[in-house]
Parts: C-alpha cells; sequence; structure tokens
C-alpha cells in the first residue's frame, strides 16, 4: 500500500471507530433511560359488572372468571361474568355469559379439562338461617371464553359453607369449610375427559385443624391449610399452617402444622402459591379488613419457611377471591369499609418472592 493510500484509510478508520462507539453510547443511554424498573406495589385492572363479595374465581385459556356471591344489597348474584387476559396481563371488558342455576355464596370454583365448576357454599336466608350446599354445577368453557349452559355434574360427600377447593392434573380437592360445625375433613374428584366428575371420596386423612373460612393452596404436590376462623371469644383466627402431601392415588398424607405462623392471624383471607412461594393476602383479623400481603418461601420437601411483607393491596377487603395467571396474581371484589366492591388488583411476582408491577422508566 503507498502512502496516498495510508493517508485516507487512517482518518476513515478513525471516523469509523468514532462511529461505532456513538452508536454503543447511544445504546447504553437508550438502555439505561428505558429500563424495567420493579415496584412493589399492585396496579388497578378492569373492574368487573356487578360487585359482589364471597365470591370464587377461576382462570382458563387466556379467560378469567367470577361466579356467585352476594351483592350490595344482599343479593345472591347468578350472573357469571368473564374476560380475556392479554399477552402484557391486563384484563379487557368484562362480559356476562350463562348464569348460575343456583345462587349461592362462599362457593369454591375449579376450571379444567374445558369446563367450569362451582363447588358448594351457601345459599337460602342470610344469618343462623343460612344453608350449606353440597351441589356441584359445570358449564363447558367455549373456544371465545363464553360459557355453555349450567347444569347439574354431582354432589360432595358433605354440605359445605366457605370451604376451599385445590386442582391438580384431573383432580379437585374440596377442604374444610361449615355444614353446622367447622369441618376437619377433605374430599376429592377426578374429572374425565366429557368433563363429568367421578364420585367424591373423602379422605383418610383429615387436618389436625376444624377451620372455616380458612384458605388454602397447593405448590406441586404439596398441599396447604391456612389460617382461619376459630370459635374462641378471645382469639378469633388461627396464624397457623398445616401440610399434607398428596400421594399417587389421590389421598393425601397425614396432616402435620409447620414450624412458622404468619404475621398475622386471619380468616376471610385468599392464599395462592407461585413459584416456590406461598402467599397469603387480605382478610379479616376480628377487628378490621387488611390490606397487608405475607410470603414464605417453601423448601424442596414443601416446608414452609419465615413470613414476611409484600407489596400491600390498595384497598383492604375481605371475602375476596384471588386468582394465578402465569407469573401474575388476580384479586378480585370482596368487600371494603366502603361496601361490596368490583374492583380488580394485580401485581406480578419478582424473582425474589416480592410481588409488584414492571414499568420502563423513560426521561
Amino acid at each position: 500500500m503507498n502512502t496516498r493510500n495510508q493517508n485516507y484509510l487512517l482518518p476513515f478508520l478513525f471516523i469509523t471507530l468514532l462511529a461505532i462507539i456513538a452508536v454503543f453510547l447511544l445504546k447504553s443511554k437508550h438502555d439505561e433511560t428505558n429500563r424495567a424498573i420493579f415496584t412493589t406495589s399492585w396496579q388497578s385492572a378492569t373492574p368487573f359488572i356487578t360487585p359482589r363479595r364471597a365470591l370464587a374465581a377461576a382462570a382458563y385459556n387466556n379467560h378469567l372468571y367470577i361466579l356467585g356471591g352476594i351483592d350490595e344489597h344482599n343479593r345472591y348474584v347468578h350472573a357469571v361474568e368473564y374476560t380475556k387476559i392479554d399477552a402484557d396481563g391486563q384484563l379487557e371488558k368484562w362480559q356476562t355469559t350463562s348464569r348460575l342455576n343456583e345462587g349461592r355464596f362462599y362457593l369454591a370454583a375449579a376450571a379444567i379439562n374445558g369446563y367450569l365448576y362451582a363447588i358448594g357454599g351457601a345459599r337460602g336466608e342470610l344469618g343462623e338461617n343460612n344453608t350449606p350446599v353440597a351441589t356441584v354445577e359445570k358449564a363447558k368453557i367455549n373456544a371465545d371464553g363464553s360459557l355453555g349452559i349450567w347444569e347439574f355434574a354431582q354432589t360432595l360427600t358433605t354440605p359445605r359453607r366457605a370451604l376451599t377447593v385445590n386442582q391438580r392434573n384431573n383432580q379437585i380437592y374440596a377442604l374444610g369449610g361449615y355444614n353446622g360445625i367447622f369441618l376437619h375433613s377433605i374430599e376429592y374428584t377426578s374429572v374425565k375427559a366429557d368433563g363429568t366428575l367421578t364420585p367424591w371420596q373423602l379422605s383418610t386423612e383429615q387436618s389436625k385443624v376444624d377451620r372455616y373460612i380458612h384458605s388454602s393452596a397447593l405448590a406441586n404436590d404439596n398441599l396447604y391449610l391456612l389460617a382461619g376462623h376459630m370459635r374462641n371469644d378471645q382469639t378469633v383466627s388461627y396464624g397457623d399452617v398445616e401440610l399434607s402431601q398428596l400421594t399417587d392415588s389421590g389421598n393425601l398424607s397425614p396432616w402435620h402444622i409447620e414450624a412458622t405462623t404468619l404475621l398475622t392471624p386471619r380468616f376471610i383471607a385468599a392464599a395462592f402459591s407461585l413459584g416456590d412461594y406461598l402467599y397469603i393476602l387480605a382478610g379479616h383479623d376480628g377487628a378490621r379488613r387488611l390490606n397487608t400481603v405475607e410470603f414464605a418461601p417453601l423448601d424442596d420437601k414443601g416446608h414452609v419457611g419465615s413470613w414476611q411483607h409484600t407489596a400491600p393491596l390498595v384497598i383492604p377487603r375481605s371475602g375476596t377471591a384471588a386468582v394465578v395467571y402465569h407469573n401474575k396474581v388476580y384479586v378480585l371484589g370482596g368487600i371494603s369499609q366502603n361496601g361490596v366492591l368490583n374492583s380488580v388488583e394485580v401485581a406480578t411476582q419478582a424473582a425474589d418472592g416480592n410481588l409488584g408491577h414492571f414499568s420502563e422508566i423513560t426521561h
């Protein structure tokens, strides 16, 4: 290469190097000013149509469902509502679909094998004469998220008001509740391909504590019972957690009480698992409705670690429903000090178990 070509080449290489550095700095600046920031707080999502407390909720195939409950005039809500969950976790406008045949509150719901189930609860006059029920209704979930007509599916072995339900594969477990007494018993059924249920079967293992308006959650093959109401004038709620493992046959191992306890004993709360963490939120402590959210890590054997607080809900509420879908949790309805709610709050789980939301910060 002659001297003249070198004289042209060196400035060109220098200018090219400067351009590469400038592009890198601009990209770094863009990444810095548009980085995702995690904030430990809940966000409001699209509210549903009819306010309701003591409702049930479930998610299936990118849709979220609410059913049952009592409205602000103490009337049973027969209307079932659903909404589509967008790819970013936001909720579209709620719509009504097929109505329940039987008005009920403090019921439970499960969505499995293309069917939605309304399980147990209570009906009739509110108060002491309120009647726990054992009936289960089912409705086929259509491709657009709407439901077919509700029809009778099965009968629990025991009427249960304020039961909780968990599902594993094609099995549904109904835990505790009230039928004139606080219940220790757990029963389960299997869902067939056509949506029919096998006869409910009582587990041979009963919980240690006869808890009512309690919470429960399932993580892997570990089943948890949390908190709940007790018959005691001095202490009205439990703060303990019980654990049982599900066997291959569908039955349960003997229950035992875990070493750690909740930071705040509560009842009419909602519990769920997400990843390797167990959560409980909202409810009542006997004096006030709560907005606090607690979580604890689970070890490889399912044992519960120490509880800690994460972001509180915006609205203190009890009688709410909580649904997990992917890495998000939705809290729906319930009752606050200002009345029955139709509001929805949503949060995302961070790697350390905290709940909040990601936002892109730009300058």
